[in-house]
Protein backbone atom coordinates (compact mmCIF):
# COMPACT_ATOMS: atom_id res chain seq x y z
CA UNK A 1 0.00 0.00 0.00
CA UNK A 2 1.20 3.49 -0.82
CA UNK A 3 2.07 6.06 1.84
CA UNK A 4 2.19 9.88 1.73
CA UNK A 5 5.99 9.78 1.49
CA UNK A 6 5.93 7.57 -1.62
CA UNK A 7 3.34 9.50 -3.68
CA UNK A 8 5.92 11.68 -5.43
CA UNK A 9 7.95 8.60 -6.32
CA UNK A 10 4.88 6.79 -7.62
CA UNK A 11 3.82 9.71 -9.81
CA UNK A 12 7.28 10.15 -11.29
CA UNK A 13 7.70 6.45 -11.98
CA UNK A 14 4.27 6.00 -13.57
CA UNK A 15 4.74 9.07 -15.76
CA UNK A 16 8.17 7.86 -16.88
CA UNK A 17 6.91 4.35 -17.65
CA UNK A 18 3.88 5.68 -19.52
CA UNK A 19 5.84 8.21 -21.57
CA UNK A 20 8.53 5.71 -22.55
CA UNK A 21 6.65 4.30 -25.59
CA UNK A 22 6.38 7.83 -27.01
CA UNK A 23 10.14 8.18 -27.37
CA UNK A 24 10.95 4.50 -27.77
CA UNK A 25 14.28 2.79 -27.31
CA UNK A 26 16.15 1.97 -24.14
CA UNK A 27 17.76 5.34 -23.54
CA UNK A 28 20.05 7.50 -25.62
CA UNK A 29 23.30 5.96 -26.80
CA UNK A 30 25.90 8.63 -25.95
CA UNK A 31 28.83 6.82 -27.54
CA UNK A 32 30.37 8.42 -30.60
CA UNK A 33 30.03 12.00 -29.38
CA UNK A 34 33.19 14.04 -28.95
CA UNK A 35 33.23 15.53 -25.46
CA UNK A 36 33.97 19.22 -25.08
CA UNK A 37 36.91 20.07 -22.80
CA UNK A 38 36.06 22.72 -20.21
CA UNK A 39 37.71 26.12 -20.25
CA UNK A 40 40.14 27.06 -17.47
CA UNK A 41 37.28 28.45 -15.36
CA UNK A 42 35.22 25.28 -15.79
CA UNK A 43 32.78 26.80 -18.27
CA UNK A 44 31.69 25.36 -21.60
CA UNK A 45 33.73 27.12 -24.34
CA UNK A 46 31.57 28.84 -26.94
CA UNK A 47 34.12 30.55 -29.19
CA UNK A 48 37.05 28.11 -29.45
CA UNK A 49 36.91 26.46 -32.89
CA UNK A 50 34.08 28.65 -34.19
CA UNK A 51 34.53 29.69 -37.85
CA UNK A 52 32.29 32.67 -38.65
CA UNK A 53 31.28 33.50 -42.18
CA UNK A 54 33.32 36.71 -42.07
CA UNK A 55 36.67 36.27 -40.26
CA UNK A 56 37.41 38.68 -37.41
CA UNK A 57 40.60 39.81 -35.70
CA UNK A 58 39.11 39.49 -32.22
CA UNK A 59 35.89 38.19 -30.69
CA UNK A 60 34.89 38.61 -27.06
CA UNK A 61 31.92 37.11 -25.19
CA UNK A 62 30.67 39.25 -22.33
CA UNK A 63 27.93 38.92 -19.76
CA UNK A 64 25.56 41.83 -20.29
CA UNK A 65 24.43 44.07 -17.44
CA UNK A 66 21.34 45.00 -19.44
CA UNK A 67 21.48 48.48 -17.90
CA UNK A 68 23.06 50.43 -20.74
CA UNK A 69 26.44 50.80 -19.02
CA UNK A 70 29.71 49.13 -20.08
CA UNK A 71 29.46 45.33 -20.14
CA UNK A 72 32.96 44.42 -19.02
CA UNK A 73 32.43 40.93 -17.58
CA UNK A 74 34.48 39.04 -20.16
CA UNK A 75 33.77 35.30 -20.21
CA UNK A 76 35.81 34.24 -23.23
CA UNK A 77 37.79 35.71 -26.10
CA UNK A 78 39.65 34.53 -29.21
CA UNK A 79 42.10 36.36 -31.46
CA UNK A 80 44.19 39.47 -30.81
CA UNK A 81 42.44 42.69 -29.89
CA UNK A 82 42.75 45.38 -32.63
CA UNK A 83 45.57 43.49 -34.37
CA UNK A 84 44.48 44.80 -37.77
CA UNK A 85 43.52 48.32 -36.73
CA UNK A 86 45.13 51.42 -38.23
CA UNK A 87 44.51 53.31 -34.96
CA UNK A 88 44.99 50.66 -32.30
CA UNK A 89 44.45 52.86 -29.19
CA UNK A 90 41.18 54.21 -30.58
CA UNK A 91 40.10 50.68 -31.49
CA UNK A 92 40.83 49.42 -27.98
CA UNK A 93 38.84 52.30 -26.50
CA UNK A 94 35.87 51.32 -28.67
CA UNK A 95 36.06 47.74 -27.42
CA UNK A 96 36.31 48.87 -23.79
CA UNK A 97 33.29 51.16 -24.20
CA UNK A 98 31.18 48.72 -26.23
CA UNK A 99 27.82 48.14 -24.60
CA UNK A 100 24.17 47.32 -25.20
CA UNK A 101 20.93 47.47 -23.26
CA UNK A 102 19.96 44.07 -24.72
CA UNK A 103 21.53 40.63 -24.79
CA UNK A 104 21.03 36.98 -25.72
CA UNK A 105 21.02 33.86 -23.57
CA UNK A 106 23.34 30.92 -23.91
CA UNK A 107 22.22 27.49 -22.82
CA UNK A 108 19.36 26.52 -20.57
CA UNK A 109 18.77 28.36 -17.31
CA UNK A 110 16.33 28.30 -14.39
CA UNK A 111 16.32 30.98 -11.71
CA UNK A 112 19.14 33.23 -12.94
CA UNK A 113 19.28 33.75 -16.69
CA UNK A 114 22.22 35.98 -17.60
CA UNK A 115 22.30 37.75 -20.93
CA UNK A 116 25.34 38.05 -23.16
CA UNK A 117 26.75 40.19 -25.91
CA UNK A 118 29.41 39.40 -28.49
CA UNK A 119 32.02 42.05 -29.32
CA UNK A 120 33.43 41.55 -32.83
CA UNK A 121 36.51 43.49 -33.97
CA UNK A 122 37.74 43.57 -37.57
CA UNK A 123 40.32 46.21 -38.43
CA UNK A 124 39.18 49.48 -36.85
CA UNK A 125 35.54 48.36 -36.75
CA UNK A 126 33.92 47.21 -33.49
CA UNK A 127 30.45 45.64 -33.59
CA UNK A 128 28.21 44.63 -30.70
CA UNK A 129 25.98 41.60 -31.37
CA UNK A 130 23.19 41.48 -28.80
CA UNK A 131 20.58 39.16 -30.31
CA UNK A 132 20.52 35.48 -31.19
CA UNK A 133 19.64 36.30 -34.80
CA UNK A 134 22.56 38.70 -34.96
CA UNK A 135 25.00 36.07 -33.69
CA UNK A 136 23.65 33.42 -36.06
CA UNK A 137 23.92 35.83 -39.01
CA UNK A 138 27.55 36.56 -38.03
CA UNK A 139 28.26 32.83 -37.63
CA UNK A 140 27.01 32.01 -41.11
CA UNK A 141 26.94 28.37 -42.27
CA UNK A 142 27.44 25.77 -39.54
CA UNK A 143 30.51 23.93 -40.77
CA UNK A 144 32.48 23.01 -37.63
CA UNK A 145 31.58 21.09 -34.43
CA UNK A 146 32.06 24.32 -32.44
CA UNK A 147 29.59 26.12 -34.73
CA UNK A 148 27.00 23.41 -34.00
CA UNK A 149 27.54 23.67 -30.24
CA UNK A 150 27.09 27.45 -30.38
CA UNK A 151 23.89 27.09 -32.42
CA UNK A 152 22.48 24.58 -29.92
CA UNK A 153 23.43 26.82 -27.00
CA UNK A 154 21.70 29.79 -28.62
CA UNK A 155 18.57 27.60 -28.92
CA UNK A 156 18.36 27.22 -25.11
CA UNK A 157 20.13 23.88 -24.69
CA UNK A 158 23.10 23.24 -22.40
CA UNK A 159 26.07 21.38 -23.88
CA UNK A 160 28.03 20.35 -20.81
CA UNK A 161 31.79 20.23 -20.98
CA UNK A 162 33.85 17.27 -19.74
CA UNK A 163 30.66 15.20 -19.19
CA UNK A 164 30.52 12.47 -21.87
CA UNK A 165 26.95 11.51 -20.99
CA UNK A 166 25.56 15.06 -21.09
CA UNK A 167 27.48 17.00 -23.71
CA UNK A 168 29.21 16.35 -27.01
CA UNK A 169 29.07 16.70 -30.78
CA UNK A 170 29.54 14.42 -33.79
CA UNK A 171 29.26 14.82 -37.58
CA UNK A 172 26.13 13.49 -39.28
CA UNK A 173 26.58 13.76 -43.03
CA UNK A 174 26.48 17.44 -43.97
CA UNK A 175 25.14 18.35 -40.52
CA UNK A 176 26.00 17.69 -36.89
CA UNK A 177 24.40 15.98 -33.93
CA UNK A 178 24.79 17.59 -30.52
CA UNK A 179 24.27 15.93 -27.14
CA UNK A 180 22.68 18.49 -24.81
CA UNK A 181 20.35 18.90 -21.82
CA UNK A 182 17.51 21.19 -20.86
CA UNK A 183 15.33 21.64 -17.78
CA UNK A 184 11.88 20.52 -18.88
CA UNK A 185 10.30 21.09 -15.46
CA UNK A 186 11.65 23.75 -13.11
CA UNK A 187 9.18 23.87 -10.26
CA UNK A 188 7.75 20.60 -9.00
CA UNK A 189 8.99 18.21 -10.23
CA UNK A 190 12.40 19.55 -11.17
CA UNK A 191 13.25 17.58 -14.27
CA UNK A 192 16.15 17.57 -16.70
CA UNK A 193 16.02 15.95 -20.13
CA UNK A 194 18.86 14.73 -22.35
CA UNK A 195 18.55 15.37 -26.09
CA UNK A 196 20.24 14.40 -29.31
CA UNK A 197 19.88 17.52 -31.44
CA UNK A 198 20.27 17.76 -35.18
CA UNK A 199 21.94 21.01 -36.29
CA UNK A 200 21.92 21.64 -40.04
CA UNK A 201 24.13 23.94 -42.09
CA UNK A 202 21.66 26.78 -41.72
CA UNK A 203 21.81 26.58 -37.92
CA UNK A 204 18.32 25.12 -37.46
CA UNK A 205 18.10 22.91 -34.36
CA UNK A 206 15.81 19.88 -34.21
CA UNK A 207 15.20 17.41 -31.35
CA UNK A 208 15.94 13.89 -32.64
CA UNK A 209 15.84 11.90 -29.38
CA UNK A 210 15.05 12.67 -25.76
CA UNK A 211 15.29 10.97 -22.39
CA UNK A 212 14.48 12.22 -18.89
CA UNK A 213 17.70 11.86 -16.87
CA UNK A 214 16.83 13.69 -13.65
CA UNK A 215 13.57 14.19 -11.78
CA UNK A 216 12.98 15.34 -8.25
CA UNK A 217 9.76 15.78 -6.20
CA UNK A 218 5.95 15.71 -7.22
CA UNK A 219 2.38 16.83 -9.73
CA UNK A 220 -6.30 16.99 -13.06
CA UNK A 221 -9.06 17.82 -11.49
CA UNK A 222 -9.70 18.10 -7.80
CA UNK A 223 -11.70 16.18 -5.24
CA UNK A 224 -15.44 15.94 -5.96
CA UNK A 225 -17.77 16.73 -3.06
CA UNK A 226 -20.63 14.48 -2.03
CA UNK A 227 -23.92 15.92 -3.32
CA UNK A 228 -22.39 17.44 -6.48
CA UNK A 229 -25.01 18.03 -9.18
CA UNK A 230 -23.11 18.01 -12.46
CA UNK A 231 -24.01 20.26 -15.38
CA UNK A 232 -22.19 19.80 -18.64
CA UNK A 233 -19.90 22.62 -19.70
CA UNK A 234 -20.58 24.16 -23.08
CA UNK A 235 -18.40 25.76 -25.67
CA UNK A 236 -17.83 26.69 -29.26
CA UNK A 237 -15.17 23.97 -29.36
CA UNK A 238 -14.70 20.58 -27.76
CA UNK A 239 -11.63 21.91 -25.94
CA UNK A 240 -13.57 24.89 -24.58
CA UNK A 241 -16.32 22.62 -23.25
CA UNK A 242 -13.69 20.37 -21.65
CA UNK A 243 -12.01 23.22 -19.78
CA UNK A 244 -15.44 24.55 -18.75
CA UNK A 245 -16.16 21.15 -17.18
CA UNK A 246 -12.79 21.16 -15.43
CA UNK A 247 -13.43 24.70 -14.14
CA UNK A 248 -16.69 23.50 -12.62
CA UNK A 249 -15.01 20.52 -10.97
CA UNK A 250 -12.22 22.70 -9.57
CA UNK A 251 -14.82 25.08 -8.13
CA UNK A 252 -16.67 22.10 -6.65
CA UNK A 253 -13.42 20.98 -5.04
CA UNK A 254 -13.41 24.17 -2.97
CA UNK A 255 -16.61 22.95 -1.35
CA UNK A 256 -15.21 19.42 -0.99
CA UNK A 257 -12.23 20.61 1.03
CA UNK A 258 -14.40 22.89 3.17
CA UNK A 259 -16.55 19.88 4.08
CA UNK A 260 -13.49 17.68 4.61
CA UNK A 261 -11.95 20.21 6.99
CA UNK A 262 -15.12 20.39 9.12
CA UNK A 263 -15.50 16.63 9.23
CA UNK A 264 -11.87 16.14 10.21
CA UNK A 265 -12.45 18.54 13.11
CA UNK A 266 -15.65 16.68 14.04
CA UNK A 267 -13.80 13.35 14.19
CA UNK A 268 -10.85 14.71 16.14
CA UNK A 269 -8.20 14.67 13.41
CA UNK A 270 -4.81 16.28 14.13
CA UNK A 271 -4.71 20.01 13.50
CA UNK A 272 -2.08 19.77 10.69
CA UNK A 273 -4.47 17.62 8.62
CA UNK A 274 -7.26 20.16 9.09
CA UNK A 275 -5.00 23.05 8.11
CA UNK A 276 -3.77 21.21 5.00
CA UNK A 277 -7.39 20.68 3.92
CA UNK A 278 -8.03 24.41 4.25
CA UNK A 279 -4.92 25.25 2.23
CA UNK A 280 -6.01 22.79 -0.46
CA UNK A 281 -9.37 24.57 -0.65
CA UNK A 282 -7.59 27.87 -1.28
CA UNK A 283 -5.56 26.19 -4.03
CA UNK A 284 -8.77 25.07 -5.72
CA UNK A 285 -10.10 28.65 -5.76
CA UNK A 286 -7.08 29.59 -7.84
CA UNK A 287 -7.39 26.50 -10.04
CA UNK A 288 -11.03 27.26 -10.84
CA UNK A 289 -10.16 30.83 -11.80
CA UNK A 290 -7.34 29.72 -14.13
CA UNK A 291 -9.49 27.04 -15.72
CA UNK A 292 -12.27 29.53 -16.42
CA UNK A 293 -9.72 31.59 -18.35
CA UNK A 294 -8.56 28.56 -20.30
CA UNK A 295 -12.19 27.70 -21.08
CA UNK A 296 -12.80 31.23 -22.39
CA UNK A 297 -9.62 30.98 -24.49
CA UNK A 298 -11.21 28.09 -26.38
CA UNK A 299 -14.77 29.42 -26.45
CA UNK A 300 -15.98 27.50 -23.39
CA UNK A 301 -18.80 28.63 -21.08
CA UNK A 302 -18.58 27.32 -17.55
CA UNK A 303 -21.40 27.04 -15.01
CA UNK A 304 -20.88 27.28 -11.25
CA UNK A 305 -21.29 23.93 -9.47
CA UNK A 306 -24.34 23.07 -7.42
CA UNK A 307 -23.74 20.99 -4.31
CA UNK A 308 -26.56 19.66 -2.14
CA UNK A 309 -25.86 20.00 1.60
CA UNK A 310 -25.26 16.71 3.38
CA UNK A 311 -25.06 15.81 7.08
CA UNK A 312 -21.69 15.10 8.66
CA UNK A 313 -20.53 11.66 7.54
CA UNK A 314 -19.45 8.83 9.74
CA UNK A 315 -15.75 8.05 10.02
CA UNK A 316 -16.21 5.07 7.69
CA UNK A 317 -18.02 7.20 5.12
CA UNK A 318 -15.26 9.81 5.31
CA UNK A 319 -12.64 7.08 4.89
CA UNK A 320 -14.37 5.59 1.84
CA UNK A 321 -14.75 8.98 0.20
CA UNK A 322 -11.11 9.80 0.95
CA UNK A 323 -9.96 6.45 -0.46
CA UNK A 324 -11.90 6.84 -3.72
CA UNK A 325 -11.84 10.59 -4.35
CA UNK A 326 -8.46 11.33 -2.78
CA UNK A 327 -6.21 8.28 -2.82
CA UNK A 328 -7.40 7.17 -6.25
CA UNK A 329 -9.05 9.91 -8.31
CA UNK A 330 -7.19 12.94 -7.03
CA UNK A 331 -3.84 11.12 -7.12
CA UNK A 332 -4.57 9.95 -10.66
CA UNK A 333 -5.71 13.48 -11.55
CA UNK A 334 -2.28 14.77 -10.49
CA UNK A 335 -0.71 12.18 -12.81
CA UNK A 336 -2.89 13.22 -15.75
CA UNK A 337 -2.05 16.87 -15.04
CA UNK A 338 1.64 16.02 -15.18
CA UNK A 339 1.02 14.30 -18.52
CA UNK A 340 -0.86 17.32 -19.89
CA UNK A 341 1.90 19.62 -18.68
CA UNK A 342 4.31 17.58 -20.75
CA UNK A 343 2.50 16.86 -24.02
CA UNK A 344 -0.12 19.59 -24.66
CA UNK A 345 0.75 21.54 -27.80
CA UNK A 346 -0.59 24.81 -26.37
CA UNK A 347 2.29 26.29 -24.32
CA UNK A 348 -0.17 28.07 -22.01
CA UNK A 349 -1.95 24.79 -21.25
CA UNK A 350 1.41 23.15 -20.49
CA UNK A 351 2.35 25.90 -18.03
CA UNK A 352 -1.06 25.93 -16.34
CA UNK A 353 -1.32 22.16 -16.01
CA UNK A 354 2.23 21.85 -14.68
CA UNK A 355 1.47 24.30 -11.87
CA UNK A 356 -1.94 22.81 -11.08
CA UNK A 357 -0.52 19.27 -11.10
CA UNK A 358 2.04 20.33 -8.51
CA UNK A 359 -0.76 21.43 -6.19
CA UNK A 360 -2.84 18.33 -6.90
CA UNK A 361 0.13 16.15 -5.93
CA UNK A 362 0.18 17.88 -2.54
CA UNK A 363 -3.56 17.26 -2.21
CA UNK A 364 -3.00 13.60 -3.06
CA UNK A 365 -0.38 13.35 -0.30
CA UNK A 366 -2.94 14.84 2.11
CA UNK A 367 -5.41 12.12 1.10
CA UNK A 368 -2.89 9.39 1.84
CA UNK A 369 -2.00 11.06 5.15
CA UNK A 370 -5.69 11.04 6.10
CA UNK A 371 -5.82 7.37 5.11
CA UNK A 372 -2.91 6.62 7.46
CA UNK A 373 -4.65 8.49 10.30
CA UNK A 374 -8.11 7.00 9.81
CA UNK A 375 -7.32 3.30 9.27
CA UNK A 376 -6.44 2.41 12.90
CA UNK A 377 -9.72 4.02 13.98
CA UNK A 378 -11.85 1.68 11.87
CA UNK A 379 -12.95 -1.86 12.60
CA UNK A 380 -11.64 -4.75 10.52
CA UNK A 381 -14.94 -4.90 8.60
CA UNK A 382 -14.85 -1.15 7.94
CA UNK A 383 -11.29 -1.35 6.67
CA UNK A 384 -12.30 -4.13 4.27
CA UNK A 385 -15.12 -1.98 2.90
CA UNK A 386 -12.73 0.96 2.45
CA UNK A 387 -10.31 -1.26 0.55
CA UNK A 388 -13.09 -2.65 -1.64
CA UNK A 389 -14.15 0.90 -2.49
CA UNK A 390 -10.57 1.79 -3.39
CA UNK A 391 -10.26 -1.22 -5.70
CA UNK A 392 -13.58 -0.32 -7.27
CA UNK A 393 -12.36 3.21 -7.99
CA UNK A 394 -9.21 1.84 -9.61
CA UNK A 395 -11.28 -0.52 -11.78
CA UNK A 396 -13.49 2.41 -12.80
CA UNK A 397 -10.40 4.33 -13.90
CA UNK A 398 -9.32 1.47 -16.11
CA UNK A 399 -12.83 1.31 -17.63
CA UNK A 400 -12.76 5.04 -18.32
CA UNK A 401 -9.37 4.65 -20.00
CA UNK A 402 -11.01 2.60 -22.75
CA UNK A 403 -13.14 5.52 -23.93
CA UNK A 404 -12.34 7.37 -27.14
CA UNK A 405 -10.85 10.83 -26.64
CA UNK A 406 -11.51 13.66 -29.10
CA UNK A 407 -8.39 14.39 -31.12
CA UNK A 408 -8.59 18.12 -30.33
CA UNK A 409 -8.38 17.33 -26.60
CA UNK A 410 -5.30 15.18 -27.20
CA UNK A 411 -3.57 17.90 -29.22
CA UNK A 412 -4.51 21.14 -27.47
CA UNK A 413 -5.35 20.03 -23.92
CA UNK A 414 -2.75 17.25 -23.80
CA UNK A 415 -5.27 14.63 -22.71
CA UNK A 416 -3.93 11.08 -23.03
CA UNK A 417 -5.48 9.20 -25.94
CA UNK A 418 -6.98 5.75 -25.39
CA UNK A 419 -3.67 3.92 -25.72
CA UNK A 420 -1.85 6.34 -23.41
CA UNK A 421 -4.73 6.37 -20.90
CA UNK A 422 -4.62 2.58 -20.68
CA UNK A 423 -0.89 2.69 -19.97
CA UNK A 424 -1.34 5.38 -17.34
CA UNK A 425 -4.20 3.68 -15.52
CA UNK A 426 -2.55 0.24 -15.62
CA UNK A 427 0.84 1.52 -14.45
CA UNK A 428 -0.87 3.63 -11.80
CA UNK A 429 -2.80 0.67 -10.36
CA UNK A 430 0.31 -1.52 -10.34
CA UNK A 431 2.40 1.20 -8.67
CA UNK A 432 -0.20 1.75 -5.95
CA UNK A 433 -0.35 -1.98 -5.29
CA UNK A 434 3.43 -2.12 -5.02
CA UNK A 435 3.50 0.97 -2.82
CA UNK A 436 6.40 2.60 -4.76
Amino acid sequence: MASPNTIDKILRRVLSLSLAPLVGGCGIDTSGFETLPCAADGRTPYLAGVEPGAPADYVELRMSTGQGGPTKSTLESVGEKCSGAADRPACEEKIAAATSSKGFRLGDCTDFCPEHVLIVNTGDEVTVLDTRDGVMAWLGPVNTPADAVLAASLADYTVRCSKPDEGGVRPAGDAYEVLATRYTETCDPIERTLYVLGVDAGGDVQELESEVIESESGACVGRRPAGLLRTAGRGATQVGAYFANVAQLEAASVRAFEVLGRELVHHGAPRPLVERARIAGRDEVRHARVMRRLAARYGGRWQPPRVEPRPVRSLEELAIDNATEGCVRETYGALVGMWQGRVAQDPLVRRVMTRIARDEARHAKLSWAIDVWVRPRLSAAERRRVEEARRGALAALEDEARRDVDRALVVHAGMPDEQAARRLSRNFAEALAAGA
